[in-house]
């Protein structure tokens, strides 16, 4: 059994994201990266692919 903080931790600086800091919903998308509410809350327990699929996604429909 690994004890409570010994742990791998999720390093978030490991995680990409298209975040850009302008976090502001409008009818449940943000309006700085175009992610939706649900997906901003789950990016972190999303797979690598999960989250590629959404960036490629943004790229075609971006707010900016």
């Amino acid at each position: 059994m690994v004890r409570r903080g010994q742990r791998n931790r999720i390093r978030w600086e490991d995680i990409k994201s298209p975040c850009v800091k302008i976090c502001t919903l409008e009818d449940g998308v943000c309006i700085g990266c175009g992610r939706t509410q649900d997906e901003i809350r789950e990016w972190v327990i999303m797979t690598d692919d999960q989250r590629e699929k959404i960036m490629e996604r943004l790229k075609t429909t971006s707010p900016n």
